[in-house]
């Protein structure tokens, strides 16, 4: 099952074709909305990765805090930590060697870290199935999971861009632990969180899916769950791939669900017949399905990542030019929304590199770079976010 989760991380999270942009939009709002949006390209930034850092793979890693925004390379050997600003080289290199307290031979090849400040971290260990808090360099608290869960679904490390410390330690739990296998049709919603103390003494698992979910032949694409978190009024935003709404919470018991969708039953599972990984990639790809969530705190929006269904022929054509599916054709979009719902602006970005978004007070950064194969240097757009 580990392999199998890998491969599925892989698929949808790395990286992938170059373009680069300079463009004013502005949304189209309507007649009976005050507030208008708009989005203009302000500059590139180039960062330089010829120092021993690798290609990206992955999840994408970043950090805001009011002044400057972060971006995190991992490496073989620890993390670099880049001020998206500034650009150039990174301002910090974490060495795992050098972290106090860090037991056993961890591997930092898959992601590990999440950054929750400019030099803290949590730290998941795969191999050994354990959790770490690091601030500066110095191991403060750790917990083997296996002390505390004693049941499937468990934590998913590898969408490590989905955990989020504030109060507590919100994680995705890997729910192919139990639904990536038949009979695929679910008449049990599972729960799909896991919360653990900040002292690491407790866990506990939170929130079923939705009960869009009950008696329908998901696939193992719809279980991959992700959430940003409003630090102002603690509300924890959770997107899940088939649902028209958003899901906000406090307590993950009482929950507000917010419409965001381009039209009502945007997601269809007609088409979900097949029982392994391959059947599975094609009728997710050639329906449509809400990829992520992202909140920015500096303008108070929510930011709505979604993609159309590929037909069938247009979808061999993707596939046999890219595995990472970064193609003109595979259609993405930012859905922009007010803490109200309201949608203000729907943004294309089927030609960047879509799966490297971040929102920090100076704009929104989306990564230039696609295929990332021999570069020594990556590039992203910063684009101004004006309310009016």
């Amino acid at each position: 099952m580990r392999t199998f989760i890998q491969r599925l991380v892989c698929l949808l999270f790395l990286p992938g074709i170059y373009f680069a942009c300079g463009q004013n939009m502005v949304s189209e709002n309507n007649s009976d909305k005050k507030t208008t949006l708009e989005i203009e390209f302000s500059k590139n930034v180039s960062l330089d990765i010829s120092n021993g850092f690798p290609k990206l793979q992955g999840n994408p890693l970043f950090y805001s805090d009011k002044a400057n925004s972060y971006f995190y390379i991992q490496t073989s050997d620890g993390i670099g930590t880049f001020d998206l600003k500034k650009g150039g080289e990174p301002v910090s290199y974490l060495k795992v060697s050098k972290i106090e307290g860090l037991r056993g031979q961890s591997s930092t090849g898959q992601n590990h870290f999440i950054p929750n400040n400019r030099d803290g971290f949590l730290y998941f260990d795969r191999r050994n199935e354990e959790i770490f808090v690091i601030e500066n360099s110095q191991v403060i608290r750790s917990q083997k999971l296996a002390r505390l869960i004693q049941e499937a679904p468990k934590p998913l490390s590898g969408a490590l861009k989905f955990a989020i410390k504030s109060d507590k330690i919100v994680s995705v739990l890997n729910m192919l632990e139990v639904y990536g296998k038949p009979p695929f049709q679910y008449q049990k919603l599972e729960k799909s969180l896991g919360l653990f103390s900040l002292n690491l003494q407790q866990f506990e698992q939170k929130l079923p899916l939705p009960k869009e979910y009950l008696n329908e032949k998901v696939n193992a694409y719809d279980l991959l769950i992700s959430m940003d978190y409003n630090p102002e009024t603690k509300d924890y935003i959770i997107n899940f791939p088939i649902l028209d709404d958003l899901i906000i919470t406090k307590d993950f018991e009482s929950i507000k669900r917010l419409k965001a969708t381009p039209k009502n039953q945007f997601v269809s599972l007609e088409n979900r017949k097949g029982v392994n990984l391959g059947e599975w990639k094609k009728e997710y790809y050639t329906e449509n399905s809400f990829f992520t969530v992202y909140y920015d705190p500096f303008r108070k929006l929510y930011i709505r990542h979604y993609r159309q269904g590929l037909s069938e022929a247009d979808y061999d054509v993707v596939t046999s030019n890219s595995y990472k599916m970064f193609h003109p054709k595979n259609k993405n979009f930012l859905l922009f929304m007010d803490e109200e719902g309201n949608q203000l602006h729907t943004m294309d970005v089927s030609e960047f590199n879509h799966l490297y978004i971040h929102f920090g007070k100076e704009g929104m950064y989306i990564l230039n770079d696609t295929e990332l194969e021999e570069e020594d240097s990556l590039t992203f757009s910063l684009f101004s976010i004006v309310l009016d």
